[in-house]
Protein backbone atom coordinates (compact mmCIF):
# COMPACT_ATOMS: atom_id res chain seq x y z
CA UNK A 1 0.00 0.00 0.00
CA UNK A 2 1.38 3.40 -1.03
CA UNK A 3 0.71 5.74 1.88
CA UNK A 4 -0.64 9.25 1.34
CA UNK A 5 2.55 10.51 2.99
CA UNK A 6 4.39 9.42 -0.17
CA UNK A 7 2.50 12.02 -2.20
CA UNK A 8 3.45 15.65 -2.64
CA UNK A 9 2.13 18.70 -4.46
CA UNK A 10 3.47 20.90 -7.21
CA UNK A 11 1.69 23.98 -8.54
CA UNK A 12 2.04 25.87 -11.80
CA UNK A 13 -0.27 28.46 -13.33
CA UNK A 14 -2.96 28.01 -10.69
CA UNK A 15 -3.15 24.22 -11.08
CA UNK A 16 -1.91 21.87 -8.38
CA UNK A 17 -0.93 18.30 -9.13
CA UNK A 18 -0.66 15.73 -6.35
CA UNK A 19 1.65 12.86 -7.18
CA UNK A 20 4.06 10.20 -5.95
CA UNK A 21 7.55 10.23 -7.45
CA UNK A 22 10.14 7.48 -7.12
CA UNK A 23 13.14 5.97 -8.89
CA UNK A 24 15.62 7.36 -11.39
CA UNK A 25 15.99 7.21 -15.15
CA UNK A 26 13.59 7.80 -18.01
CA UNK A 27 10.35 9.28 -16.65
CA UNK A 28 7.20 7.16 -16.87
CA UNK A 29 3.92 8.82 -15.84
CA UNK A 30 1.28 6.35 -14.60
CA UNK A 31 -2.23 7.84 -14.76
CA UNK A 32 -5.17 6.05 -13.16
CA UNK A 33 -8.78 5.98 -14.35
CA UNK A 34 -12.29 5.65 -12.97
CA UNK A 35 -13.14 4.39 -10.44
CA UNK A 36 -9.60 4.14 -9.12
CA UNK A 37 -6.72 6.00 -7.48
CA UNK A 38 -2.97 6.27 -8.21
CA UNK A 39 -2.10 3.84 -5.41
CA UNK A 40 -3.18 1.00 -7.69
CA UNK A 41 0.05 1.48 -9.64
CA UNK A 42 2.26 0.93 -6.59
CA UNK A 43 3.44 -2.58 -7.49
CA UNK A 44 3.99 -1.66 -11.14
CA UNK A 45 5.93 1.45 -10.15
CA UNK A 46 8.15 -0.57 -7.84
CA UNK A 47 9.04 -2.98 -10.64
CA UNK A 48 9.80 -0.09 -13.00
CA UNK A 49 12.02 1.56 -10.39
CA UNK A 50 13.94 -1.70 -9.99
CA UNK A 51 14.35 -1.82 -13.78
CA UNK A 52 15.90 1.65 -13.86
CA UNK A 53 12.98 4.00 -14.49
CA UNK A 54 11.55 6.98 -12.66
CA UNK A 55 7.80 6.74 -12.03
CA UNK A 56 5.33 9.55 -11.41
CA UNK A 57 1.82 8.66 -10.25
CA UNK A 58 -0.54 11.65 -10.22
CA UNK A 59 -4.10 11.94 -9.06
CA UNK A 60 -6.44 12.75 -11.90
CA UNK A 61 -7.55 16.36 -11.50
CA UNK A 62 -10.47 16.43 -9.13
CA UNK A 63 -9.71 13.11 -7.44
CA UNK A 64 -8.02 14.92 -4.55
CA UNK A 65 -9.18 18.18 -2.97
CA UNK A 66 -5.80 19.82 -3.57
CA UNK A 67 -6.19 19.39 -7.34
CA UNK A 68 -9.60 21.03 -7.73
CA UNK A 69 -9.68 24.22 -9.82
CA UNK A 70 -13.08 25.97 -9.78
CA UNK A 71 -14.39 26.55 -13.27
CA UNK A 72 -11.76 24.50 -15.10
CA UNK A 73 -13.64 22.05 -17.33
CA UNK A 74 -13.06 18.33 -17.80
CA UNK A 75 -13.33 18.18 -21.58
CA UNK A 76 -10.77 16.21 -23.59
CA UNK A 77 -8.67 19.25 -24.51
CA UNK A 78 -8.22 20.43 -20.93
CA UNK A 79 -7.48 16.87 -19.78
CA UNK A 80 -4.71 16.61 -22.37
CA UNK A 81 -3.38 19.93 -21.08
CA UNK A 82 -3.36 18.45 -17.57
CA UNK A 83 -0.89 15.77 -18.65
CA UNK A 84 1.45 18.22 -20.38
CA UNK A 85 1.09 20.70 -17.52
CA UNK A 86 2.36 18.06 -15.10
CA UNK A 87 5.50 17.68 -17.22
CA UNK A 88 5.94 21.46 -17.16
CA UNK A 89 5.45 21.60 -13.39
CA UNK A 90 8.09 18.87 -12.88
CA UNK A 91 10.41 20.48 -15.47
CA UNK A 92 10.40 17.34 -17.59
CA UNK A 93 11.25 17.77 -21.24
CA UNK A 94 9.35 14.58 -22.10
CA UNK A 95 8.09 11.30 -20.66
CA UNK A 96 6.40 8.03 -21.48
CA UNK A 97 2.69 8.27 -20.64
CA UNK A 98 0.79 5.26 -19.33
CA UNK A 99 -2.93 5.66 -18.71
CA UNK A 100 -5.92 3.52 -17.77
CA UNK A 101 -9.52 4.43 -18.60
CA UNK A 102 -9.73 8.25 -18.25
CA UNK A 103 -5.97 8.18 -17.90
CA UNK A 104 -5.83 6.63 -21.37
CA UNK A 105 -7.91 9.53 -22.69
CA UNK A 106 -5.32 11.92 -21.26
CA UNK A 107 -2.56 9.90 -22.89
CA UNK A 108 -4.17 9.90 -26.35
CA UNK A 109 -4.88 13.62 -26.13
CA UNK A 110 -1.45 14.61 -24.86
CA UNK A 111 0.33 12.64 -27.59
CA UNK A 112 -1.61 14.56 -30.24
CA UNK A 113 -1.48 17.94 -28.51
CA UNK A 114 2.26 17.99 -27.75
CA UNK A 115 4.01 15.21 -29.69
CA UNK A 116 7.46 16.56 -28.85
CA UNK A 117 6.77 16.01 -25.14
CA UNK A 118 5.64 12.38 -25.35
CA UNK A 119 8.26 9.64 -25.84
CA UNK A 120 5.71 6.84 -26.08
CA UNK A 121 2.22 5.95 -24.91
CA UNK A 122 0.62 2.96 -23.22
CA UNK A 123 -3.17 3.33 -23.29
CA UNK A 124 -4.95 0.71 -21.18
CA UNK A 125 -8.54 -0.42 -21.83
CA UNK A 126 -9.44 2.56 -24.06
CA UNK A 127 -8.63 2.69 -27.79
CA UNK A 128 -8.34 6.01 -29.59
CA UNK A 129 -11.68 7.89 -29.28
CA UNK A 130 -11.83 8.31 -33.07
CA UNK A 131 -12.32 4.56 -33.38
CA UNK A 132 -15.28 4.31 -30.99
CA UNK A 133 -17.95 4.91 -33.59
CA UNK A 134 -20.15 1.83 -34.10
CA UNK A 135 -20.66 0.67 -37.68
CA UNK A 136 -24.05 -0.91 -37.16
CA UNK A 137 -26.92 -1.31 -34.72
CA UNK A 138 -25.42 -4.44 -33.14
CA UNK A 139 -22.15 -2.70 -32.35
CA UNK A 140 -24.03 0.37 -31.11
CA UNK A 141 -26.10 -1.75 -28.73
CA UNK A 142 -23.01 -3.54 -27.45
CA UNK A 143 -21.19 -0.27 -26.74
CA UNK A 144 -24.28 1.13 -25.07
CA UNK A 145 -24.55 -1.85 -22.74
CA UNK A 146 -20.89 -1.65 -21.77
CA UNK A 147 -20.87 2.14 -21.43
CA UNK A 148 -24.33 2.83 -20.04
CA UNK A 149 -22.68 4.52 -17.06
CA UNK A 150 -21.97 7.42 -19.44
CA UNK A 151 -25.71 8.05 -19.55
CA UNK A 152 -26.19 7.44 -15.83
CA UNK A 153 -23.59 10.04 -14.85
CA UNK A 154 -25.32 12.71 -16.90
CA UNK A 155 -28.39 12.47 -14.69
CA UNK A 156 -28.85 15.30 -12.15
CA UNK A 157 -29.11 12.80 -9.28
CA UNK A 158 -25.99 10.82 -10.24
CA UNK A 159 -24.09 11.85 -7.10
CA UNK A 160 -26.89 10.79 -4.78
CA UNK A 161 -27.40 7.53 -6.63
CA UNK A 162 -23.70 6.72 -6.56
CA UNK A 163 -23.45 7.36 -2.82
CA UNK A 164 -26.49 5.21 -2.01
CA UNK A 165 -25.93 2.10 0.11
CA UNK A 166 -22.24 2.79 0.70
CA UNK A 167 -21.46 3.25 -2.99
CA UNK A 168 -23.20 0.11 -4.12
CA UNK A 169 -23.07 1.44 -7.69
CA UNK A 170 -19.26 1.42 -7.61
CA UNK A 171 -19.40 -2.18 -6.41
CA UNK A 172 -21.58 -3.04 -9.40
CA UNK A 173 -19.16 -1.40 -11.83
CA UNK A 174 -16.23 -3.47 -10.55
CA UNK A 175 -18.28 -6.67 -10.85
CA UNK A 176 -19.58 -5.84 -14.31
CA UNK A 177 -16.35 -4.55 -15.78
CA UNK A 178 -13.99 -7.17 -14.34
CA UNK A 179 -16.07 -10.22 -13.33
CA UNK A 180 -13.05 -12.54 -13.02
CA UNK A 181 -10.97 -10.17 -10.88
CA UNK A 182 -10.95 -11.42 -7.30
CA UNK A 183 -8.75 -11.09 -4.24
CA UNK A 184 -7.30 -8.53 -1.84
CA UNK A 185 -5.75 -6.27 -4.51
CA UNK A 186 -9.12 -5.83 -6.17
CA UNK A 187 -10.87 -5.25 -2.85
CA UNK A 188 -8.28 -2.68 -1.81
CA UNK A 189 -8.63 -0.77 -5.08
CA UNK A 190 -12.40 -0.68 -4.65
CA UNK A 191 -12.10 0.51 -1.05
CA UNK A 192 -9.72 3.32 -2.05
CA UNK A 193 -12.09 4.51 -4.77
CA UNK A 194 -14.97 4.59 -2.31
CA UNK A 195 -12.87 6.48 0.22
CA UNK A 196 -11.94 9.09 -2.39
CA UNK A 197 -15.56 9.52 -3.48
CA UNK A 198 -16.71 9.93 0.12
CA UNK A 199 -15.56 13.55 -0.28
CA UNK A 200 -18.52 15.17 -2.10
CA UNK A 201 -16.40 17.53 -4.18
CA UNK A 202 -14.29 14.63 -5.44
CA UNK A 203 -17.31 12.56 -6.41
CA UNK A 204 -18.79 15.49 -8.33
CA UNK A 205 -15.48 16.07 -10.12
CA UNK A 206 -15.22 12.38 -11.11
CA UNK A 207 -18.76 12.49 -12.51
CA UNK A 208 -18.09 15.81 -14.27
CA UNK A 209 -15.61 13.99 -16.53
CA UNK A 210 -18.62 12.24 -18.06
CA UNK A 211 -20.80 15.34 -18.11
CA UNK A 212 -18.14 17.21 -20.08
CA UNK A 213 -18.04 14.67 -22.90
CA UNK A 214 -19.10 16.02 -26.28
CA UNK A 215 -20.04 14.31 -29.52
CA UNK A 216 -17.15 15.84 -31.47
CA UNK A 217 -13.43 15.55 -30.86
CA UNK A 218 -11.65 18.88 -30.45
CA UNK A 219 -9.69 19.40 -33.64
CA UNK A 220 -6.66 20.39 -31.59
CA UNK A 221 -6.50 16.74 -30.55
CA UNK A 222 -6.67 15.37 -34.07
CA UNK A 223 -3.03 15.94 -34.93
CA UNK A 224 -0.82 13.00 -35.88
CA UNK A 225 0.55 10.84 -33.07
CA UNK A 226 4.21 10.54 -33.91
CA UNK A 227 5.43 8.24 -31.15
CA UNK A 228 5.12 4.48 -30.77
CA UNK A 229 2.73 2.77 -28.42
CA UNK A 230 1.83 -0.36 -26.50
CA UNK A 231 -1.94 -0.81 -26.27
CA UNK A 232 -3.40 -3.04 -23.58
CA UNK A 233 -6.86 -4.62 -23.83
CA UNK A 234 -8.86 -7.03 -21.74
CA UNK A 235 -10.38 -9.77 -23.85
CA UNK A 236 -13.66 -9.53 -21.93
CA UNK A 237 -13.80 -5.73 -21.95
CA UNK A 238 -16.05 -3.87 -24.41
CA UNK A 239 -17.80 -7.14 -25.06
CA UNK A 240 -14.60 -8.55 -26.56
CA UNK A 241 -14.66 -6.14 -29.53
CA UNK A 242 -11.05 -5.50 -30.54
CA UNK A 243 -11.75 -3.70 -33.81
CA UNK A 244 -11.22 -0.20 -32.33
CA UNK A 245 -7.86 -1.23 -30.90
CA UNK A 246 -6.69 -2.56 -34.25
CA UNK A 247 -7.77 0.65 -35.94
CA UNK A 248 -5.94 2.63 -33.28
CA UNK A 249 -2.70 0.86 -34.16
CA UNK A 250 -2.73 2.59 -37.52
CA UNK A 251 -2.91 6.02 -35.88
CA UNK A 252 0.52 5.83 -34.25
CA UNK A 253 3.30 6.96 -36.55
CA UNK A 254 5.91 5.06 -34.57
CA UNK A 255 3.95 1.83 -34.71
CA UNK A 256 2.00 0.12 -31.97
CA UNK A 257 1.80 -3.32 -30.42
CA UNK A 258 -1.51 -4.62 -29.11
CA UNK A 259 -1.41 -6.89 -26.07
CA UNK A 260 -4.71 -8.64 -25.36
CA UNK A 261 -5.23 -10.46 -22.07
CA UNK A 262 -8.04 -12.88 -22.99
CA UNK A 263 -9.60 -13.41 -19.55
CA UNK A 264 -9.15 -9.87 -18.24
CA UNK A 265 -11.82 -7.21 -18.03
CA UNK A 266 -11.48 -3.45 -17.73
CA UNK A 267 -8.39 -3.53 -15.44
CA UNK A 268 -6.06 -5.78 -17.49
CA UNK A 269 -2.95 -4.15 -15.99
CA UNK A 270 -4.15 -5.13 -12.50
CA UNK A 271 -5.84 -8.42 -13.31
CA UNK A 272 -2.66 -9.65 -15.02
CA UNK A 273 -0.17 -7.34 -13.34
CA UNK A 274 2.95 -9.44 -13.88
CA UNK A 275 2.22 -9.91 -17.57
CA UNK A 276 1.52 -6.21 -17.98
CA UNK A 277 4.62 -5.13 -16.09
CA UNK A 278 6.90 -7.38 -18.10
CA UNK A 279 5.40 -6.13 -21.37
CA UNK A 280 5.74 -2.51 -20.24
CA UNK A 281 9.40 -2.95 -19.30
CA UNK A 282 10.11 -4.63 -22.62
CA UNK A 283 8.44 -1.72 -24.43
CA UNK A 284 10.47 0.82 -22.43
CA UNK A 285 13.70 -1.05 -23.13
CA UNK A 286 12.88 -0.81 -26.84
CA UNK A 287 12.61 2.96 -26.51
CA UNK A 288 15.92 3.12 -24.66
Amino acid sequence: MLAESNFKNTTLGGQTWRYADSGHGRAVVLIHGFPDTPQSYAGIAGALNDAGYRTIMPYLRGYHLDTLVPGRPYDAFHLAQDAIGLLDALELKSAVLVGHDWGAMLVWGAAALAPDRVDGIVPIAIPHPRTLKPKNAVQALGLLMMARHFLYFRLPWAEAGTRRDRFRYIDSLYRRWAPRWKGPDRDAALARAKEAFSTPEVLTAAIDYYRAMGSKIDRRLLGPIQCSGLMIAGGEDFGGHLGPYKKSQGLLGGGAELLVMPEAGHWPHREEESLFTNALIEYLEGLD
